[in-house]
């Protein structure tokens, strides 16, 4: 199968948190589509052949197949989704699935994580008082104090982050750059993982390594290596909703809780448009009416 597809669905299983169920149905559902182009679809340019025209042409075949409307409309959000990431990487330039009606679904609410819930893990987190245990404290906090993707994460260079000012620049999809801003304490966290930590696991034969999060033998972190740890704090903790993308989502819904505006949260998450952002008003309108329900219980 194509690297692109494979690492579309590591994306998927690692900063989304979805499950192998889940990612072997989003590989089946893009290998039925992409056969149904041509049979050999190792071959296949998967940039080019992703058309209105192919995509409506598979919803006919599936629909002669006398598949289920869920079925269909299932497939095809596995298809709309693969082309989102094609073109959040800046591999597709026009997203030529928005104009592919299928069966209309109820809106999707990301997952978030509780005040407690976060506490709870980093409280984890901290048991481990090894270099290695150091490096994943400051990376999961990083990842919360931020919003950023693991992609960003495992990317970013020593040279992008200022203690001094308490910023670092982010480099997201399609190389697109941003800089974001960091809090006192993990700023105070962040130097005395690059200060202290992190020259005690880069070897002499990798003192070149400029990432800033490495593994043990000072090679640069992989996603295989936070998909590791974001198993191990999920059987530690029991949060079974925990993943990096859950702090994100998390990262951005307490900030428009704060107070903050949804231009604000934009612009730190790296959205290029603003309609991506607003399901975190959705999340924020579900807590008001929880706060209502329990403010006017009779």
């Amino acid at each position: 199968m194509n690297i692109i597809i494979e690492q579309f669905l590591q994306y998927l299983m690692i900063d989304l948190g979805l499950s192998t169920n889940t990612t072997s149905a989003y590989r089946n559902d893009l290998n039925q589509f992409f056969t149904s182009i041509d049979k050999n679809n190792d071959s296949i340019n998967y940039t080019k052949v992703i058309t209105r025209e192919n995509i409506n042409r598979y919803i006919k075949i599936m629909q002669k197949k006398q598949y289920a409307a869920t079925t269909i409309s299932r497939k095809i959000a596995s298809i709309k989704s693969f082309v989102s990431y094609l073109e959040e990487e800046g591999i597709l330039f026009e997203n030529v699935t928005k104009s592919v009606e299928t069966p209309r679904k109820g809106l999707s609410i990301p997952n978030t994580l509780s005040i407690d819930n976060i506490l709870s893990i980093l409280d984890y987190l901290k048991s481990d008082t090894s270099l290695i245990g150091i490096r994943n404290l400051t990376m999961i906090e990083l990842l919360y104090a931020t919003g950023m993707r693991v992609s960003e994460i495992i990317n970013l260079n020593l040279n992008d982050i200022s203690i001094e000012q308490q910023h670092l620049r982010c480099t997201g999809k399609g190389s697109k750059q941003r800089i974001v801003p960091i809090y006192s304490s993990i700023a105070t966290l962040l130097s005395t993982y690059i200060n202290f930590t992190r020259p005690k696991l880069v070897t002499k034969k990798l003192s070149d390594m400029k990432t800033v999060f490495v593994n043990s033998r000072g090679a640069k972190l992989t996603r295989q290596s936070i998909w590791l740890l974001t198993k191990e704090i999920v059987h530690a903790t029991k949060i079974k909703s925990f993943s990096p993308h859950t702090l994100r989502h998390s990262f951005a819904t307490h900030l428009l809780e704060g107070g903050a505006s949804l231009r604000n949260v934009q612009d730190l998450l790296g959205h290029s448009n603003i309609s991506t952002t607003q399901i975190y008003t959705h999340i924020n309108d579900n807590k008001l009416l929880e706060i209502y329900d329990k403010s006017f219980q009779r």
